[in-house]
């Protein structure tokens, strides 16, 4: 089953994860998923080598998204920048017809403004939410995923529906497994109907285009 939507660990079980790994550093192994991107933290001023490298591995079958990717309010790299190089993945996504996998701190409002805009037709998955109710129903109502791991409001995972639910590890000690018994005791459903759910919802965006 495909349950972790985003890990930065080298996947014990391959075929359970989508590994996100930095462009610099890819080395594509046989029978493993990949996402790869330019995080918002890595964004640099001289950022097109490395963009014309994430374009190149983008191309490979086995790399199933683009990102992580986003904005950061935190991060040394300016949001004028960092939007710029956001924008250019945004295109990558499209072009490659591959999911975009997002990391946004404190910018959701530029983000959704960035989907309005630009009308992406590739699903869009802000990885690692945490943020409150108000917040996820903005983005849901953007048609965008939302990924949790280890760390998540209750509140949001009662109101989520379950075809946009993902989950992940990302870099998180908690197995995926664990993981998702954990989201399931909070939604009050059976840890197996759950697995099922993902490993479906996962299959339907990064393998039915």
């Amino acid at each position: 089953m495909l349950i972790d939507v985003h890990t930065h660990h080298r996947p014990a079980i391959p075929e359970e994860s989508i590994w996100n790994v930095p462009a610099g550093g890819f080395r594509r192994e046989k029978g493993f998923y990949y996402s790869v991107g330019i995080h918002p933290w890595q964004v640099k001023e001289d950022w097109e080598p490395e963009f014309l490298l994430v374009k190149e591995i983008v191309s490979i079958p086995t790399v199933l998204a683009v990102g992580e990717a986003g904005l950061d309010r935190f991060a040394a790299g300016n949001m004028a920048l960092q939007k710029t190089v956001f924008e250019r993945q945004i295109e990558l996504s499209e072009e490659w017809r591959k999911p975009l996998i997002i990391h946004c701190v404190k910018c959701f409002n530029e983000l959704i403004q960035l989907k309005r805009e630009l009308k992406p037709k590739m699903p869009w998955i802000v990885h690692g939410f945490r943020n409150n109710p108000f917040i996820a129903e903005r983005l849901l109502n953007e048609e965008c995923y939302l990924s949790f791991g280890e760390r998540y409001q209750t509140a949001v995972l009662q109101m989520i529906p379950e075809d946009r639910l993902l989950t992940e590890t990302d870099e998180g000690t908690a197995g995926i497994r664990t993981v998702i018994r954990g989201i399931s005791e909070r939604k009050n459903l059976s840890y197996e109907a759950l697995l099922k759910r993902i490993d479906e919802n996962v299959r339907s965006l990064f393998f039915k285009r």
